[in-house]
């Protein structure tokens, strides 16, 4: 069975990874195992290569996996998904990060699962942090669209006098007017809400359970489902009590340094304020980045430099959280050193007493070992790996950018086919550990005698496809003319292996877009004709198809 990917390739960069590795290949309407690394062992407790996701798994998991999957390869690129079920025993979150490709007629996916359980123990706790002092701290109602009572908390009963079994289900207009009245600026208020508006907040006058007159700030927050309003959660602080705002203040302030605290051990961290600038970064932070906490702390994000974060990047994490969403992303980052790093971000906006955002918090996790072994696969699958040139697979990849631009100005776009003459006899006269050799010169003489723009591939023993850009028709026979003659002489000047000396000759096939064929398949057959015509005349020569 034909894979983009050999099982020692796969191994060489999964098999001692800590993230579990899935190689699967569509086979009807389940995916088989073509290759796992050892954690997935130690997690399925039997061999799975060789079976299929039916096999391995429960019916509605298995289910579930292919939905992903096959989400994944229709749109045709990283699909990431995260499942709750699989090791739920284990009380673990995993996240699968799916790569998509095509081989032949086959479909592939490429599965990375990891841990992501401590990011998502963090964004609960957080919420449940923000929940908690919500709740104790301020009297607090809950009402539906329709203005009828769903909750309060026993602080909203404490200062107001009223009691929860007797005001839960029942509608603003069943009330006595006497209450109508408290509620009338707010059911006014609400009223103008939509499903665009955010959270705002009015000063009222309240008269509280033991009579006297008291001034609060009242939040009114949209709880949103499916783009609509379905309730309003309304919260009242007290403003004529200010040490008791400054006490509670204070509540507040230790629990977020506590949470900062039990971060540290978890995470990087950062946390930075409205305007961007940074005010707390911990240990785990500078160790990665090499940057001490001064050299940090009062620097605004913008100055940090493009190295670091884009402006595209900053602007777009600006967008999301200031509408106080949570934004999550990977970013690809730079330490003092100049070495880059990569992180798995989540960006939690944190509020003030009054609901409005005024810090950021930035939670990190290095993830630079998995970015790397990604980018090995990714080159091993483009590039021939005697001689670290593009693959055919790349030329294909690149064709359509490289023909759009000469379509825009009106330019060829030549495809050169080499064939190296006589290759077999180096094979049957010095083996192949020299024929090896010799190719992977070869093609390094063909990549020298280029221009930077150009592109070179190997395509099998001893065939290279080049393609020469930027071809201006009135001047394309001169063009070509002179780049074979800078190949011919680059192969002339020849190399050196263990004491034998080579200088070898190339037979070239010529095909030109738009004038030979639209598509790439259509030029390189047209190429291969003309190469087949080329050797037909003799060693080292170049012929032109012609119809």
């Amino acid at each position: 069975m034909l894979m983009p990917f050999t099982v020692e390739q796969l191994d060489l960069l999964y098999k001692n990874a800590k993230d579990p590795v899935y190689f699967m290949r569509q086979n009807g309407d389940t995916f088989d195992y073509m290759y796992v690394n050892s954690v997935c062992f130690t997690l399925f407790n039997k061999e799975l290569v060789g079976t299929n996701l039916d096999e391995s798994m429960p019916p509605s998991l298995s289910m579930e996996i292919k939905k992903q999957y096959l989400i994944a390869l229709k749109i045709g690129k990283k699909h990431t998904y995260r499942d709750y079920s699989l090791f739920s025993d284990l009380e673990t979150a995993m996240e699968t990060e799916l790569t998509p490709m095509e081989f032949g007629d086959q479909r592939f996916v490429l599965a990375v699962t990891k841990n992501v359980t401590a990011q998502k123990k963090i964004e609960e706790d957080y919420l449940f942090f923000e929940s908690l002092v919500q709740n104790s701290v301020d009297p607090m109602i809950m009402i539906s669209a329709e203005f009828m009572i769903l909750d309060l908390n026993p602080a909203y009963e404490i200062t107001f006098g009223v009691y929860k079994g007797q005001w839960i289900g029942r509608y603003y207009h069943e009330l006595p007017d006497k209450q109508k009245e408290l509620f009338g600026a707010g059911k006014n208020l609400l009223q103008k809400f939509s499903a665009q508006s955010k959270s705002t907040s009015m000063i009222m006058k309240r008269m509280k359970q033991d009579g006297t007159e008291a001034k609060f700030s009242v939040s009114y927050s949209p709880v949103k489902e499916n783009g609509m309003i379905r309730a309003f959660h309304i919260v009242f602080r007290e403003l004529t009590s200010e040490l008791l705002l400054k006490n509670e203040l204070k509540k507040t302030e230790n629990i977020l340094e506590s949470y900062k605290e039990a971060l540290n051990y978890a995470a990087l961290v950062a946390i930075w304020n409205v305007s961007g600038t940074i005010e707390f970064v911990n240990d785990n932070l500078n160790e990665l980045t090499g940057y001490k906490p001064s050299e940090m702390i009062g620097l605004n994000i913008n100055e940090i430099g493009e190295a670091v974060i884009s402006p595209k990047l900053y602007n777009e994490i600006r967008e999301v959280t200031l509408q106080g969403a949570i934004w999550r992303g990977q970013i690809k980052s730079m330490k003092r050193n100049g070495e880059f790093f990569w992180v798995d971000v989540t960006i939690i906006p944190l509020l003030d007493v009054d609901g409005e955002i005024y810090q950021f918090l930035s939670i990190l996790f290095d993830v630079t070992e998995r970015k790397q072994l990604e980018e090995k696969l990714h080159f091993m699958a483009y590039h021939d790996s005697l001689t670290n040139l593009p693959n055919r697979r790349f030329m294909i990849q690149q064709f359509q950018q490289i023909k759009e631009q000469a379509d825009e100005r009106n330019e060829f776009i030549v495809l050169l086919y080499l064939d190296g003459d006589d290759f077999k006899l180096v094979n049957d006269q010095f083996g192949h550990d020299i024929g090896d050799e010799f190719i992977f010169h070869f093609g390094n003489a063909i990549k020298r005698s280029l221009r930077k723009n150009d592109l070179v591939a190997r395509v099998g023993g001893d065939e290279f496809l080049v393609a020469l850009r930027g071809v201006v028709p009135e001047n394309s026979e001169q063009h070509i003319e002179s780049v074979i003659n800078r190949i011919n002489e680059s192969l002339d000047e020849g190399w050196t292996i263990d004491g034998h000396r080579f200088a070898p000759t190339s037979s070239v096939g010529i095909a030109i877009y738009p004038e030979h064929g639209n598509d790439f398949d259509e030029l390189v057959k047209k190429a291969d004709a003309a190469l087949y015509l080329a050797k037909g005349k003799g060693k080292g020569t170049a012929y032109m198809y012609s119809v």
